[in-house]
């Protein structure tokens, strides 16, 4: 039954990219701190972001504009270490951008709750979760794309 219960939280990630849950995110941590208590944020224009950070960010140039100012200012952040990034991680990381643009508030706020509900599992809880969804990943297309379809007809209460 545990098993069962992993392997729904694993599809439950992949379903609501969980992707946003990186081995690049411990290494970031540190730099996706808000500014100093106190500190006001200031909305960042488009146009005062360089070539290469408007580069990274182009996905979600749309919504810009509308980012909250300690939003706009993280990403500004994160965008810095473009650079930093061999082509794999690039790919990686340009692909979820895409990806989360894509969304609907729905499907974000989703995303951020199964997200948060992941960082308070116990850490050899977030093990078997990790390794489900590592198994999962290494089935065939088709055999993933049955499992969540059967997870998800499990969530609506069909047999």
């Amino acid at each position: 039954m545990a098993e069962l219960r992993v392997a729904q939280i694993a599809c439950a990630l992949i379903i609501a990219c969980a992707a946003i849950a990186s081995p690049m995110r411990a290494a970031a941590a540190s730099q996706d701190d808000p500014p100093a208590a106190g500190a006001p944020a200031r909305a960042v224009a488009w146009s005062a972001l360089s070539p290469a950070q408007q580069e990274v960010l182009a996905p979600i140039r749309d919504q810009w504009t509308n980012l909250p100012p300690r939003q706009q200012e993280r990403l500004v952040r994160k965008s810095e270490r473009w650079q930093t990034f061999g082509p794999v991680q690039r790919e990686v990381v340009r692909a979820r951008l895409t990806r989360w643009a894509a969304m609907t508030p729905t499907q974000r706020a989703r995303a951020r709750e199964r997200f948060e509900a992941f960082q308070q599992l116990p850490p050899d809880e977030k093990a078997r979760v990790r390794e489900a969804f590592r198994r999962f990943h290494a089935l065939p297309p088709d055999e993933r794309r049955a499992l969540r379809e059967r997870f998800e007809r499990s969530r609506e209460g069909q047999p």
